[in-house]
């Protein structure tokens, strides 16, 4: 008998075997824990997914491993048992990144947005400023033009600041960056340069995991003063316990401009000048230099301008160490010829865990090297121009080329130069390299205690290369102008912190956050200008082969910020939520007495679904009620104001022993009382889900007032210099935003979602100081030297259009209002008011995708209502005066009763209705489904995208979303900017 029962356990007892993998990837899971449910017997996967276990018939294996949903399987007779895990997608989606770490979303009181970065990815986007752009209420983004890397102005609801900077603080990885360009400024023919490229085009859109905006101050006071402006959280992708995973995309998209100018053509233009001299408004001589070619300009420097894309990534690791590593490259060409970019990308993130886990080591590195080829245009200007004010004025009877092949001059007038030549003959080129990357170190202490430490680096080197061709009429009256510039740029971050969660009871839990921070931000800046050389052959390669030094200049800056930051969030019973926030920051920049300044805020939250009145609605599953308070503050304004600099003073030289010594000078007017702008923010919100979150959104009211705006006002003269910061005036924001998600069809063959996001916000500079206004805004072109278009006035929004009215034409004269009743009309004088605003009433933007078998479409809608654009451009250009110094013009100034002698004049006129509709994105893929043929192959997916596909407008230039930087906190002018393009991609992914 005893025999047989121990016969009988031995025959239970057995090994069991199997392996376990990603249910979706089909990958081995390494690190998979397996313990016999109701004991302490276990074991794990090893690196390849297997596992041995020795079970009985009646056991129950428990499989379980991190972000995947746990299985459980009765052994019975099987000895070999293989399981496919799942993932945890509500875990991975309840997770959000917040300023130091992460919390449930549930859990987060103050105002956030998360974009998914693959749905944002769509077509040709090469920074994360696009992958943002219409997607987040609230968040309004204009790019400065068409240009490949341009800029963009971000403002989260409104700006506040006129004289300090509006931009958001990004953190990527968890480190702050220094979001100045690294490339210096370039050089200005007869104007100011083009404005500054975009900095994050560092970053590769392929490495980016999600993006998240924090746009109150009871979300952003935890960065203190550095999230003023609202805050950007980037995280990159990391890698997977998992066999070798390979990724790669690749792309080729062909742009060309969505837009064009109606210019006259040459027939146009020719019979023009015959009827003006034969009217007598023109001599014989205007039209004996008439040409015979039929040359349109426009077309002469426009391109389909052919870019392409690559991207190689490799992930895997084992349960304790992953990584993930990927190279990309873009070479971005422009649709004006010798325009364009290219950037080579190399990122590596790993992370280990040591110690059972308690130990957690991580590392972020990118490093990207960028080439900018510019093109010789201007922001603002006056009369003589660059090349989109000759491609407008360029006489289209000339060619592009003369007889023996030189670039046709015309008349040789250093004014009027040929736009062909200007973009082939001048060579302006730019390099940067720029490194980003982080080391971190989390330590379990005791449970529920976390001690961290993170230092970050940010180092950027620049190069602009520009030479101005002495047989180049820009560079002829130089003989030859060469300039050469190096900048560095560099910062480094050093955090130190602990956290504390627990849950202190069944009802009541905890979570608290103090800690350190450093930061140290350094400027050097070298530059120099060689003039009068023998031959262009050179370039700027050789500048001392010039015979004239100008210019010559350097600098170099420091400052520092240090904090300390508290937070402690706690919930009741996962239905009452209370944050608050406390951030101590020091920085250099200000007085002595005003160095530190302390920043709360508070808000709190209530699940109102959870109450017993909702318990059990199948309609309202979610209904959260949020409210928050907060302040913040300010520091970006340039350093050293408050202190007396001293500095040298070229035109202060004298000759002291027979040499030539400059002077020193002061260069400022030192403010030691100077402190932070603050911004003070109150946050409304209502989120709802109904039907299971099948339609879900979210209101938000608010209110933004800050105070002692960081002010550049006019010092009593004489002084070394004409201006100088203070602490003075008062700024307000209030508005309304509603976003709104709706998952319409969710079957296994077909499904579509639908997404909406919607902000109005209404901007008002409520004090000045002591100032009454601010005139700013300057006009560009011929004939408008000391004119403004815009002017900043308590009760008005920033932005507001100033200027004359017009009453009528009369003879072909323009003639104004007489708007202060005086009898006299004075243009520029007390016969202004207010014209426009280049503030939107609303924006907005909408979203569908849609999913059938093996195929997917998405579409992206956003637009504008209400803004006004002052289409300076037209201002000069639609004018037939240009005629008399033999210069070509918009065709729409022919049905103009302008008179030909009547000169361009600045009134509402030119203020025109910039609202617009644009259709954005259009996406259609399919997956190829080669993963059902091979396991070697996890995905295979082409698209075809189209970017910017139509713009249903009433502008009438380029395009209503402009920003030329045209004074003190300009909004909305348009000036000769590079046309935005319409892009055409093709693409394909494959995961190996």
């Amino acid at each position: 008998m005893l025999l047989a029962s121990v016969s009988l356990v031995l025959a239970q007892e057995r090994a069991i075997t199997g392996t376990v993998t990603d249910a979706t990837s089909g990958f081995p899971l390494p690190g998979v824990n397996i313990v016999i449910q109701g004991t302490t017997t276990g074991t794990s996967t090893g690196i390849d997914g297997t596992y041995s276990i020795t079970a009985e018939s009646g056991d129950v294996l428990v499989y379980s491993f991190v972000g995947y949903l746990p299985q459980e399987i009765a052994v019975a007779d099987q000895r070999v048992i293989d399981v496919a895990l799942q993932e945890d997608v509500a875990l991975l989606e309840d997770i959000v990144v917040v300023g130091y770490g992460v919390q449930r979303e549930e859990d987060v009181t103050g105002s956030i947005a998360t974009i998914d970065a693959d749905d944002a990815r769509q077509g040709l986007v090469t920074s994360p400023d696009q992958m943002i752009q219409g997607r987040v209420a609230g968040v309004n983004i204009t790019q400065n033009n068409g240009e490949p890397g341009a800029g963009f102005n971000i403002r989260i609801r409104g700006g506040t600041s006129i004289s300090a900077s509006n931009e958001p603080l990004y953190v990527i990885d968890g480190v702050p960056i220094d979001n100045s360009p690294g490339t210096p400024g370039g050089v200005g023919i007869d104007g100011s340069a083009p404005q500054a490229r975009n900095p994050l085009n560092m970053i590769n859109p392929n490495d980016i995991k999600s993006i998240t905006i924090l746009k109150d101050a009871s979300a952003t006071a935890i960065y203190g003063s550095r999230g003023a402006n609202g805050v950007v959280l980037i995280e990159t992708k990391d890698g997977g316990a998992e066999q070798l995973a390979v990724d790669y995309e690749g792309y080729v998209s062909a742009s060309s401009a969505a837009n064009t100018l109606d210019l006259l053509s040459a027939s146009d233009f020719r019979s023009f000048v015959q009827e003006q001299v034969a009217a007598g408004v023109l001599d014989q001589s205007a039209a004996d230099g008439l040409g015979s070619a039929e040359t349109d300009w426009q077309d002469e420097v426009l391109q389909t301008g052919v870019s392409q894309f690559h991207n190689l990534a490799f992930s895997g690791g084992t349960a304790s160490t992953r990584y993930r590593a990927s190279v990309s490259y873009l070479d971005q060409e422009g649709v004006v010829v010798s325009s364009g970019l290219e950037r080579l990308t190399g990122r590596l993130n790993a992370d280990h865990e040591a110690f059972n886990g308690r130990l957690r080591l991580a590392l972020n590195l990118t490093s990207t090297y960028t080439q900018d080829d510019f093109l010789p245009y201007q922001n603002t200007g006056g009369f003589e121009g660059a090349l989109f004010n000759n491609v407008i004025s360029f006489n289209p009877t000339l060619p592009v080329r003369t007889a023996d092949d030189f670039f046709e001059i015309g008349e040789g007038r250093v004014s009027v130069r040929n736009p062909v030549a200007l973009a082939e003959e001048v060579q302006d080129f730019g390099k940067t390299t720029r490194s980003l990357g982080n080391l971190s170190a989390d330590l379990d202490l005791i449970e529920g205690l976390t001690a961290r430490v993170n230092f970050g680096g940010d180092r950027a080197q620049g190069t602009r290369r520009t030479y101005l061709p002495k047989s180049s009429p820009v560079g002829a009256e130089f003989e030859g102008r060469a300039v050469q510039a190096n900048r560095e740029r560099t910062s480094y971050t050093f955090q130190s912190y602990l956290t504390y969660n627990r849950a202190l009871s069944a009802v009541h839990n905890l979570d608290l956050l103090g800690g350190y921070e450093f930061n140290e931000f350094l400027l050097e800046e070298f530059g120099t200008e060689a003039r009068g050389f023998v031959t262009d052959i050179l370039g700027f390669n050789a500048l001392e082969a010039g015979s004239n030094f100008v210019n010559t200049g350097s600098q170099k800056e420091k400052s520092r910020l240090i904090s300390f930051f508290g937070r402690a969030n706690y919930n009741y019973n996962d239905r009452y939520y209370l944050t608050g926030v406390l951030r101590y920051d020091g920085s250099s920049r200000f007085g002595e007495d005003n160095k530190w300044a302390l920043f709360p805020s508070l808000s709190g939250a209530w699940r109102i679904s959870d109450e017993s009145f909702l318990a059990g609605n199948e309609t309202l599953t979610n209904l959260r009620l949020k409210a928050g308070w907060g302040i913040v503050g300010s520091q970006e304004i340039p350093n050293y104001l408050s202190l007396a600099q001293l500095g040298a003073d070229p035109n202060n030289r004298a000759v002291i022993g027979g040499q030539v010594i400059t002077g020193i000078a002061p260069v400022n007017f030192a403010n030691p009382d100077l402190k932070w702008e603050e911004t003070t923010s109150i946050n409304v919100a209502l989120d709802f889900g109904l039907w299971f979150n099948k339609l879900s959104g979210t209101f938000e009211w608010y209110r933004k007032e800050t105070s002692d705006l960081l002010l550049e006002i006019p010092v009593p003269q004489p002084a070394p210099v004409p201006t100088r910061i203070e602490n003075v005036g008062e700024t307000k924001n209030t508005g309304f935003e509603f976003s709104l998600d709706w998952l319409a069809l969710d079957r296994s063959d077909l499904s579509a979602s639908l997404g909406l996001v919607f902000n109005a916000n209404d901007n008002e500079v409520v004090s000045l100081g002591t100032r009454d206004q601010i005139i700013t805004g300057s006009v560009s072109g011929r004939g408008q030297s000391g004119n403004f278009s815009q002017i900043i006035l308590p009760g008005e929004p920033i932005g507001s259009f100033y200027g004359p009215v017009l009453d009528r034409i009369e003879n072909g004269i323009q003639i104004f209002q007489d708007l202060d009743g005086d009898g006299t009309i004075e243009p520029t004088g007390d016969d202004r008011t207010i014209i426009g605003n280049a503030q939107p009433d609303f924006t907005y933007g909408f979203r569908a995708s849609a999913n059938w078998n093996n195929f997917d479409f998405s579409l992206f809608l956003r637009g504008e209502q209400g803004r006004d654009v002052f289409n300076n451009t037209a201002l000069v250009f639609q004018t037939k005066s240009a005629v008399l110094q033999g210069q070509n013009f918009l065709k729409d100034a022919l049905d103009d009763p302008d008179a030909v002698s009547e000169a361009a004049k600045y009134s509402d006129r030119w203020i025109e209705d910039g609202s617009f509709l644009r259709l954005d994105n259009v996406t259609i893929g399919y997956s190829l489904g080669l993963a059902d043929l091979t396991q070697q192959v996890r995905t295979a997916y082409i698209y075809l995208s189209a970017s910017n596909l139509a713009t249903i407008t009433g502008y009438s230039g380029y395009d209503p979303e402009v920003n030329t930087n045209a004074g003190l906190a300009t909004l909305g002018i348009d000036y000769l900017n590079y046309p935005r393009p319409r892009t055409f991609t093709v693409g394909v992914r494959l995961g190996f």
